[in-house]
């Protein structure tokens, strides 16, 4: 059997303090045949000159002008790939010496198996390791093999839990899959990994094969395009929530039963148009630890009760109508969970108490206004002397 031929795509934007040591982790990979595809997205620095100065065959460097950031760039990358099997890698990013050659040994060990993962190392921007003060992320990282249905309801009230740069699939699954999604800057992986689970079954090699940089010096963030920032931060919720909105857009009803029907709102929910009542409800949800409803959910229930025999379920069988949608749409459907966090109770509460100042404000301005009209009046100025002797009479008695 011939020896299978690995495509390495990675896509670089200004990363020339980092991206050498990220290239040479490929290229000291045990396997050695594999087509290293680099994308570099029309860096300013002196990325490219870093790039060529490795003369290696194996490397192929396609300059874009245009820095488009990088759904762009990996979508150009993928119509380079020639190989059976399509491995991605950051270029801030790292790679231990056997990964390539663990998974696919792995991979071909277990023909059924067409995507695989493997478990992480954080370093920070110098390199340093930071897996006991990130014990959170990496805890995140540390997935193991599931169902196709399992993985589907993990990333719909969990969110992503795989390490881009450990992905190994084969090139079947780039051609079924498709491209990135240019939406989504931020999650752009994620919104891949859910169309990935919707049609196999994602495995996961538990062992530290690679090691993802996190840039936790505030000076550096700029330079990794998920760093934490309000901005970044704001977009990743925003994405998120437009990824769930269209969640169970081409899952298959039986994967769809297996993996939410513990979440149905009547567990004997079975027929197409029942699924879509589930489907609506649980679009209302949130992520755990959240409340409030998302505006998908409520979208898909508007959407179905416009339809009379829909409109019949949802009251028959859920005991919901227009007016239990009315009482959704009162809710406050916009404020992010960034927004929440940064004002917190107490600015909420203070929020309220300035609300509450400006109405005491205005009353009083309302007061004033009223009190001059009446100053102002013929009446007020007729009865001026008798308020006058009846202040006078008020002293005497007083005395």
């Amino acid at each position: 059997m011939r020896e299978k031929l690995i495509s390495v795509l990675m896509v670089n934007y200004n990363h020339e303090d980092t991206l050498a040591e990220t290239i040479q982790s490929v290229l000291d990979q045990t396997y050695s045949n594999f087509q290293f595809i680099i994308v570099d997205d029309g860096s300013t620095d002196s990325s490219c000159e870093i790039i060529e100065s490795f003369q290696d065959e194996r490397i192929e460097l396609y300059k874009r002008e245009e820095n488009e950031h990088i759904c762009v760039a990996t979508n150009y990358g993928f119509t380079k790939v020639k190989g059976d099997y399509l491995a991605r890698i950051d270029s801030d990013d790292l790679w231990y010496p056997d990964k390539l050659e663990k998974q696919l040994l792995f991979m071909e060990e277990h023909p059924e198996c067409s995507v695989c993962f493997t478990w992480c190392d954080l370093i920070d921007e110098y390199g340093n390791n930071i897996n006991e003060l990130e014990k959170g992320l990496l805890k995140l990282y540390e997935s193991k093999t599931l169902e196709q249905e399992q993985w589907l309801r993990k990333f719909y009230f969990e969110g992503n839990c795989l390490a881009h740069p450990a992905v190994l699939m084969k090139r079947e699954v780039l051609e079924n899959i498709g491209r990135f999604t240019l939406a989504y800057r931020q999650l752009h992986d994620f919104d891949y990994w859910v169309r990935i689970a919707k049609q196999y079954k994602i495995y996961v090699i538990q062992e530290r094969l690679i090691a993802v940089r996190r840039f936790v010096d505030k000076q550096q963030t700029q330079k990794n395009a998920s760093a934490s920032s309000e901005k970044n931060d704001t977009r990743v919720y925003n994405e998120f929530m437009d990824i769930r909105a269209h969640f169970f857009e081409g899952m298959s009803d039986e994967i769809f039963v297996k993996g939410f029907g513990g979440d149905f709102r009547c567990l004997d929910s079975h027929t197409k148009e029942e699924l879509e009542c589930e489907k609506a409800f649980l679009l209302c949800s949130l992520q755990k630890g959240e409340r409030g409803t998302a505006p998908a959910g409520i979208a898909k229930l508007a959407e179905l009760l416009e339809k009379e025999n829909m409109r019949a379920l949802l009251k028959e069988k859920y005991y919901f109508n227009v007016k239990d949608l009315y009482s959704l749409t009162e809710e406050h459907l916009f404020v992010d969970a960034i927004l929440k966090g940064k004002y917190g109770e107490m600015e909420w509460y203070k929020h309220q108490l300035e609300l509450e100042k400006q109405q005491l404000q205005q009353e009083v301005e309302n007061c004033k206004s009223l009190i001059s009209e009446y100053a102002n009046s013929t009446s007020w100025k007729i009865t001026e002397p008798l308020r006058k002797m009846g202040s006078i009479a008020r002293r005497i008695c007083k005395k």
